[in-house]
């Protein structure tokens, strides 16, 4: 370590707390040296946090470059390569928009309408076993995460970059056991159709998800700009943000079961202006899901 840290942080405690105080652009600038260092140190977090009052000394120096690249605003997802969310630790880089604590409420709203599905099911209404396709997947953490908690479900997933889509592969891989069907599409455009590609549901999907980009193009631009190294295709929606919100709102109804439900995230200040496109698209029962936060965060319509 630099004899600048060192000389004056004894623990390990001490030594975050004082490479803490460099970065004034994280809201949770010492989780994020803890979460470094217990990647170079080859250990997790609470075993890192139970070793606080340990000698500075054991901190090894591949921590430097990487604290660097957190300076720089590079994502702690990135420079240790993995994001939990929804219990599960997901492999994410810089192909993939890094998964937010937010977005788990759309995985919570999907799995409650799907069971409230299953429940109508068993009256002798539809199918029980609910078909979920997950629109602009990314590093496959909505759609990985509902297959892995619903396994009697069935599961799809597209996106417009192949690179994402190899993510969700690794991804699906390492946490299901198997991969996902996947599409290459532009929302419901089918781009690409792999030749072993499983036939769609006929009759349609239970539901349809989406964490679509969402972003106004000049919070991309100064995003970026303050060092942000997401790719901009899974961030900017277009100059209000929903360009691709109004495509996907439009497309659904014919991809989904009369009864389905669509469930998109977007921005708390963008809710009424997607409920106006649920209801001019003939959805009905439309509601908000709150976040973490308690704001408006998931929009949710039922095909009529």
């Amino acid at each position: 370590m630099p004899r600048s840290y060192t000389q004056y942080a004894r623990s390990i405690g001490e030594f975050l707390a004082l490479r803490a105080a460099e970065n004034k652009k994280s809201d949770t600038p010492f989780l994020d040296a803890c979460l470094i260092a217990a990647f170079c140190m080859g250990i997790n977090r609470d075993r890192l946090l139970a070793s606080l009052r340990d000698s500075a000394d054991t901190i090894p120096q591949s921590f430097e470059p990487a604290w660097k690249r957190r300076l720089s605003g590079e994502s702690v997802a990135y420079i240790i390569g993995k994001k939990e969310f929804y219990g599960r630790e997901f492999m994410v880089d810089r192909r993939v928009l890094v998964p937010r604590p937010d977005t788990e409420t759309l995985v919570s709203a999907a799995l409650e309408l799907g069971d409230s599905r299953s429940v109508l099911a068993g009256a002798g209404i539809g199918t029980s076993k609910c078909s979920v396709l997950d629109v602009c997947t990314g590093s496959g953490a909505v759609a990985i995460s509902i297959a892995a908690e619903r396994p009697d479900w069935s599961l799809w997933a597209t996106d417009i970059s192949p690179d994402a889509l190899e993510v969700t592969r690794l991804n699906s891989r390492r946490i299901l056991g198997r991969v996902l069907p996947m599409l290459h599409a532009d929302l419901l455009e089918v781009i690409e159709r792999p030749p072993a590609f499983p036939a769609m549901p006929v009759s349609g999907f239970d539901m349809i998800v989406s964490n679509p980009p969402y972003l106004l193009s000049s919070e991309t631009e100064a995003l970026l700009a303050q060092g942000w190294s997401e790719p901009p295709l899974a961030l900017d929606g277009g100059p209000d943000g929903l360009i691709l919100v109004r495509r996907l709102v439009a497309q659904a109804r014919s991809w989904l079961k009369q009864g389905g439900f669509l469930l998109i995230e977007t921005d708390a200040l963008q809710i009424e202006k997607v409920h106006a496109m649920l209801e001019t698209e003939g959805f009905r029962d439309i509601r908000a899901w709150k976040d973490l936060a308690g704001l408006p965060r998931i929009s949710s319509g039922r095909a009529s």
